[in-house]
Protein backbone atom coordinates (compact mmCIF):
# COMPACT_ATOMS: atom_id res chain seq x y z
CA UNK A 1 0.00 0.00 0.00
CA UNK A 2 0.87 3.32 -1.15
CA UNK A 3 1.60 6.26 1.56
CA UNK A 4 -0.77 8.05 0.18
CA UNK A 5 -3.33 5.40 0.47
CA UNK A 6 -2.74 4.74 3.93
CA UNK A 7 -5.14 5.95 6.40
CA UNK A 8 -3.91 8.18 8.73
CA UNK A 9 -6.08 8.97 12.52
CA UNK A 10 -6.11 12.51 13.09
CA UNK A 11 -4.72 13.75 16.41
CA UNK A 12 -8.09 15.00 18.50
CA UNK A 13 -7.54 18.82 19.32
CA UNK A 14 -7.42 19.32 23.08
CA UNK A 15 -8.22 23.16 24.31
CA UNK A 16 -5.99 25.90 23.22
CA UNK A 17 -3.63 23.03 21.40
CA UNK A 18 -4.35 22.55 17.66
CA UNK A 19 -3.96 19.31 15.80
CA UNK A 20 -0.56 19.92 14.59
CA UNK A 21 1.02 20.73 17.14
CA UNK A 22 2.72 17.23 18.74
CA UNK A 23 2.97 17.44 22.76
CA UNK A 24 5.56 16.04 24.67
CA UNK A 25 4.64 13.23 27.63
CA UNK A 26 5.33 16.52 29.71
CA UNK A 27 2.61 18.82 27.90
CA UNK A 28 -0.04 15.78 27.50
CA UNK A 29 0.11 15.80 31.36
CA UNK A 30 -0.25 19.05 31.26
CA UNK A 31 -3.17 19.55 29.40
CA UNK A 32 -5.03 17.11 32.02
CA UNK A 33 -3.83 18.70 35.43
CA UNK A 34 -4.84 21.99 33.60
CA UNK A 35 -8.22 20.96 32.57
CA UNK A 36 -8.84 19.56 36.10
CA UNK A 37 -7.70 22.88 37.44
CA UNK A 38 -10.32 24.29 35.60
CA UNK A 39 -13.33 21.81 36.64
CA UNK A 40 -12.34 23.12 40.02
CA UNK A 41 -12.44 26.83 39.28
CA UNK A 42 -15.54 26.32 37.79
CA UNK A 43 -16.95 24.40 40.67
CA UNK A 44 -15.71 26.88 42.92
CA UNK A 45 -17.71 30.06 40.42
CA UNK A 46 -20.65 27.83 40.30
CA UNK A 47 -21.10 26.22 44.45
CA UNK A 48 -18.23 29.12 46.33
CA UNK A 49 -21.45 31.66 47.23
CA UNK A 50 -23.67 29.05 48.60
CA UNK A 51 -20.88 27.54 50.56
CA UNK A 52 -19.42 30.76 51.85
CA UNK A 53 -22.50 30.69 53.02
CA UNK A 54 -22.97 28.01 54.86
CA UNK A 55 -19.64 28.43 56.09
CA UNK A 56 -20.66 31.55 57.92
CA UNK A 57 -17.29 33.22 56.17
CA UNK A 58 -18.28 36.93 55.20
CA UNK A 59 -16.49 39.06 53.20
CA UNK A 60 -16.93 43.30 54.53
CA UNK A 61 -16.60 46.11 52.60
CA UNK A 62 -12.67 45.91 52.22
CA UNK A 63 -13.20 42.40 50.53
CA UNK A 64 -11.31 40.90 54.10
CA UNK A 65 -13.04 38.45 56.60
CA UNK A 66 -11.67 40.86 59.92
CA UNK A 67 -10.43 44.44 60.09
CA UNK A 68 -8.25 46.05 63.09
CA UNK A 69 -10.20 48.52 65.31
CA UNK A 70 -8.94 51.36 63.13
CA UNK A 71 -11.13 50.49 60.25
CA UNK A 72 -8.69 48.60 58.15
CA UNK A 73 -7.60 45.12 57.36
CA UNK A 74 -4.20 45.77 57.82
CA UNK A 75 -2.07 46.75 61.22
CA UNK A 76 0.19 49.22 60.09
CA UNK A 77 -2.13 52.38 59.85
CA UNK A 78 1.04 54.80 60.29
CA UNK A 79 0.87 57.79 58.22
CA UNK A 80 4.02 59.80 57.13
CA UNK A 81 4.64 63.26 55.17
CA UNK A 82 0.55 63.22 54.32
CA UNK A 83 0.41 59.38 53.16
CA UNK A 84 -2.17 57.25 54.95
CA UNK A 85 -1.03 53.69 55.46
CA UNK A 86 2.43 54.68 54.59
CA UNK A 87 4.62 51.58 54.86
CA UNK A 88 2.32 49.86 53.27
CA UNK A 89 1.62 52.18 50.33
CA UNK A 90 5.39 52.90 49.69
CA UNK A 91 6.57 49.20 50.17
CA UNK A 92 5.02 48.92 46.25
CA UNK A 93 7.65 50.90 44.57
CA UNK A 94 10.04 47.62 45.20
CA UNK A 95 7.60 45.70 43.00
CA UNK A 96 7.41 48.98 40.34
CA UNK A 97 11.13 49.00 40.17
CA UNK A 98 11.50 45.38 39.66
CA UNK A 99 8.48 45.94 36.40
CA UNK A 100 10.38 48.76 34.91
CA UNK A 101 14.03 47.10 35.19
CA UNK A 102 12.26 44.02 33.42
CA UNK A 103 11.12 46.23 30.71
CA UNK A 104 13.88 48.14 30.29
CA UNK A 105 15.57 44.39 29.89
CA UNK A 106 13.34 43.30 27.09
CA UNK A 107 13.88 46.33 25.77
CA UNK A 108 17.36 45.74 25.34
CA UNK A 109 16.76 43.00 23.22
CA UNK A 110 17.94 38.89 23.53
CA UNK A 111 18.28 35.79 22.23
CA UNK A 112 14.50 34.59 23.46
CA UNK A 113 11.77 32.09 21.94
CA UNK A 114 8.61 34.47 21.33
CA UNK A 115 6.98 32.57 23.57
CA UNK A 116 9.06 33.41 26.33
CA UNK A 117 9.28 37.22 25.17
CA UNK A 118 5.80 37.58 25.68
CA UNK A 119 5.65 35.56 28.91
CA UNK A 120 8.46 38.22 30.09
CA UNK A 121 6.59 41.10 28.77
CA UNK A 122 3.13 39.65 30.84
CA UNK A 123 5.10 39.06 34.24
CA UNK A 124 7.10 42.17 33.77
CA UNK A 125 4.18 44.19 33.26
CA UNK A 126 2.29 42.38 35.53
CA UNK A 127 4.44 43.71 38.58
CA UNK A 128 4.35 47.11 37.40
CA UNK A 129 0.73 46.96 37.39
CA UNK A 130 0.70 45.07 40.55
CA UNK A 131 2.71 48.12 42.19
CA UNK A 132 0.48 50.45 41.17
CA UNK A 133 -2.79 48.72 42.10
CA UNK A 134 -1.43 48.01 45.78
CA UNK A 135 -0.29 51.21 46.51
CA UNK A 136 -3.91 52.56 45.17
CA UNK A 137 -5.65 50.36 47.20
CA UNK A 138 -3.41 50.68 50.54
CA UNK A 139 -3.89 54.47 50.30
CA UNK A 140 -7.67 54.17 51.01
CA UNK A 141 -8.31 50.85 51.28
CA UNK A 142 -12.17 48.99 49.89
CA UNK A 143 -13.18 46.63 47.73
CA UNK A 144 -12.83 48.39 44.11
CA UNK A 145 -9.60 49.41 45.63
CA UNK A 146 -9.07 45.39 46.07
CA UNK A 147 -9.92 44.16 42.89
CA UNK A 148 -7.04 46.67 41.27
CA UNK A 149 -4.43 45.12 43.33
CA UNK A 150 -5.94 41.54 42.59
CA UNK A 151 -6.10 42.31 38.62
CA UNK A 152 -2.48 43.70 38.72
CA UNK A 153 -1.69 39.79 40.71
CA UNK A 154 -4.01 38.29 38.14
CA UNK A 155 -1.66 39.71 35.12
CA UNK A 156 2.04 38.51 37.06
CA UNK A 157 0.39 35.01 37.78
CA UNK A 158 -0.31 34.99 34.08
CA UNK A 159 3.06 35.73 33.07
CA UNK A 160 4.43 34.10 35.95
CA UNK A 161 3.15 30.54 34.93
CA UNK A 162 3.32 30.82 31.13
CA UNK A 163 7.41 31.46 31.55
CA UNK A 164 7.49 28.02 33.58
CA UNK A 165 5.68 26.24 31.18
CA UNK A 166 8.01 27.70 28.21
CA UNK A 167 10.89 26.17 30.65
CA UNK A 168 9.11 23.09 31.08
CA UNK A 169 6.65 22.49 27.68
CA UNK A 170 7.31 24.73 25.01
CA UNK A 171 6.49 28.01 23.51
CA UNK A 172 3.41 27.44 21.80
CA UNK A 173 1.64 25.48 24.97
CA UNK A 174 3.12 28.73 27.27
CA UNK A 175 1.24 31.28 25.12
CA UNK A 176 -2.21 29.06 25.12
CA UNK A 177 -1.40 28.52 29.14
CA UNK A 178 -1.41 32.60 29.44
CA UNK A 179 -4.10 33.32 27.29
CA UNK A 180 -6.26 31.65 29.68
CA UNK A 181 -4.78 32.26 33.09
CA UNK A 182 -5.33 36.02 32.05
CA UNK A 183 -9.08 35.60 31.50
CA UNK A 184 -9.94 33.06 34.15
CA UNK A 185 -7.74 35.24 36.80
CA UNK A 186 -9.40 38.64 36.04
CA UNK A 187 -12.75 37.29 36.01
CA UNK A 188 -11.47 35.93 39.62
CA UNK A 189 -10.18 39.21 40.91
CA UNK A 190 -13.14 41.25 40.61
CA UNK A 191 -15.70 38.35 41.98
CA UNK A 192 -15.63 39.04 45.81
CA UNK A 193 -16.57 42.28 44.92
CA UNK A 194 -19.73 41.41 42.30
CA UNK A 195 -20.70 37.87 43.74
CA UNK A 196 -19.14 37.80 46.98
CA UNK A 197 -17.13 34.64 46.08
CA UNK A 198 -13.55 34.38 46.91
CA UNK A 199 -13.26 31.06 46.06
CA UNK A 200 -12.17 31.28 42.26
CA UNK A 201 -9.13 33.97 43.67
CA UNK A 202 -8.15 31.07 46.14
CA UNK A 203 -8.40 28.72 43.04
CA UNK A 204 -6.36 30.83 41.23
CA UNK A 205 -3.60 31.36 43.57
CA UNK A 206 -3.09 28.43 45.56
CA UNK A 207 -4.20 25.98 42.10
CA UNK A 208 -1.95 27.97 40.21
CA UNK A 209 0.90 28.16 42.45
CA UNK A 210 0.72 23.92 42.39
CA UNK A 211 0.73 23.94 38.55
CA UNK A 212 4.06 25.79 38.94
CA UNK A 213 5.77 23.53 41.56
CA UNK A 214 4.77 20.37 39.69
CA UNK A 215 6.31 21.98 36.32
CA UNK A 216 9.31 22.67 38.76
CA UNK A 217 10.14 18.71 39.44
CA UNK A 218 10.40 18.50 35.58
CA UNK A 219 14.08 18.96 33.52
CA UNK A 220 13.87 22.28 31.49
CA UNK A 221 13.75 21.79 27.60
CA UNK A 222 16.69 22.32 25.85
CA UNK A 223 17.28 26.48 25.00
CA UNK A 224 15.14 27.03 27.80
CA UNK A 225 15.92 30.41 29.56
CA UNK A 226 16.42 29.21 32.81
CA UNK A 227 15.06 30.77 34.93
CA UNK A 228 14.86 28.70 38.82
CA UNK A 229 11.60 28.11 39.63
CA UNK A 230 12.32 26.78 42.94
CA UNK A 231 13.58 30.43 44.13
CA UNK A 232 10.29 31.69 42.40
CA UNK A 233 7.76 29.62 44.11
CA UNK A 234 10.23 30.05 47.87
CA UNK A 235 9.96 33.70 47.65
CA UNK A 236 6.51 32.86 46.81
CA UNK A 237 5.63 31.02 49.62
CA UNK A 238 7.87 33.72 52.22
CA UNK A 239 5.54 36.26 50.75
CA UNK A 240 2.52 34.54 51.43
CA UNK A 241 3.32 33.96 55.26
CA UNK A 242 4.35 37.13 55.46
CA UNK A 243 1.15 38.52 54.44
CA UNK A 244 -0.21 35.77 56.96
CA UNK A 245 1.77 37.20 59.72
CA UNK A 246 0.68 40.63 59.46
CA UNK A 247 0.56 41.24 62.83
CA UNK A 248 2.73 39.40 64.27
CA UNK A 249 5.99 40.34 62.35
CA UNK A 250 4.82 43.61 63.37
CA UNK A 251 4.64 43.16 66.97
CA UNK A 252 7.89 41.21 66.44
CA UNK A 253 9.98 44.11 64.87
CA UNK A 254 8.63 46.74 67.76
CA UNK A 255 6.24 47.64 65.33
CA UNK A 256 8.80 49.22 62.93
CA UNK A 257 7.42 46.73 59.95
CA UNK A 258 4.66 45.08 59.54
CA UNK A 259 4.13 41.65 57.64
CA UNK A 260 2.56 43.06 54.74
CA UNK A 261 4.84 45.83 54.24
CA UNK A 262 7.49 43.06 54.02
CA UNK A 263 5.59 41.01 51.89
CA UNK A 264 5.61 43.66 49.06
CA UNK A 265 9.24 44.00 49.28
CA UNK A 266 9.91 40.18 48.91
CA UNK A 267 7.15 39.86 46.30
CA UNK A 268 9.14 42.56 43.92
CA UNK A 269 12.20 40.18 44.03
CA UNK A 270 10.49 37.94 42.37
CA UNK A 271 11.88 39.38 39.19
CA UNK A 272 15.45 38.84 40.47
CA UNK A 273 15.35 34.95 39.22
CA UNK A 274 14.20 35.79 36.43
CA UNK A 275 16.51 38.87 35.32
CA UNK A 276 19.76 36.82 36.35
CA UNK A 277 18.30 34.22 34.02
CA UNK A 278 18.17 36.56 30.94
CA UNK A 279 21.25 38.15 31.76
CA UNK A 280 23.21 34.94 32.03
CA UNK A 281 20.85 33.82 29.18
CA UNK A 282 21.88 36.85 26.83
CA UNK A 283 25.57 36.98 28.11
CA UNK A 284 25.75 33.07 27.41
CA UNK A 285 24.21 32.67 23.68
CA UNK A 286 24.91 36.23 22.83
CA UNK A 287 22.15 38.85 21.43
CA UNK A 288 20.58 38.03 18.28
CA UNK A 289 17.20 37.22 16.59
CA UNK A 290 14.95 34.88 18.80
CA UNK A 291 14.67 31.27 18.11
CA UNK A 292 11.08 30.03 16.33
CA UNK A 293 10.36 27.22 18.46
CA UNK A 294 7.81 25.89 18.45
Amino acid sequence: MSLSARSVTPRPATLCVPRSMPLSPVGQRLVTVGTALLVLWLLAVIAGPTWLAHSGLALNAHGHAALHAHGHPFVDARSLWGVPNFMDVWTNLSLAVAGLLGGWALLRGGPWAPGTRLALAVFFGGLLFTGFGSAWYHWAPDAQGLVLDRMGMAVTFAGALALAVAERVGQKPAACVMRLTLVVALLSAAMPLTHGNVLPWAVVQFGGMALMVWLALHQPRAGALGVRLGVLIGLYALAKLLELGDEAVFHATGEVVSGHSLKHLVAGLAAWPVLRAMRQNARATGRGAAPSEP
